[in-house]
């Protein structure tokens, strides 16, 4: 009788660890966030005459940019991270082209006429096409 309480005690012990360890796994492991906001999806352009010929498009599964002569280039998204700064939001989209990890962050701000601002050329406003 000691002998089967004993086999028990191990049975239980291996099958709380076992538990605990799927609880942990699921706990740190999070599938990264693909949900592109629906403000965001469309074809955005910029009225500032050094970038007349180019644009960029968002979709449920795709950034594609436009970057003049004809030369188009599109990733496939693989995550996007948001994060509020002030009245707009900072959004950081990760996105693979020919095998290549690459990430654009940009600043969408709604209370100034639904802009995308480029992190790195805030100066810059680019607008959703009416039709997008």
């Amino acid at each position: 009788m000691m002998e089967t309480t004993k086999s028990m005690k191990t049975t239980i012990w291996a099958g709380a660890a076992a538990t605990l360890l799927i609880v942990l796994v699921g706990w740190a492991w999070r599938a990264p966030n693909k949900k592109i906001p629906n403000e965001l999806v469309g074809e955005w352009h910029t009225t500032d005459p050094d970038y007349a010929d180019r644009s960029f498009e968002i979709d449920s599964v795709c950034i594609t940019f436009t970057t003049g002569g004809g030369t188009v280039s599109t990733g496939f998204i693989k995550e996007v991270k948001e994060a509020p700064e002030g009245s707009r939001m900072l959004y950081t989209i990760s996105y693979i082209v020919d095998d290549a990890p690459n990430e654009v962050s940009f600043y969408y701000d709604p209370n100034k006429g639904k802009v995308i601002r480029f992190k790195n050329q805030e100066k810059i406003v680019w607008k959703k096409d009416q039709n997008s």
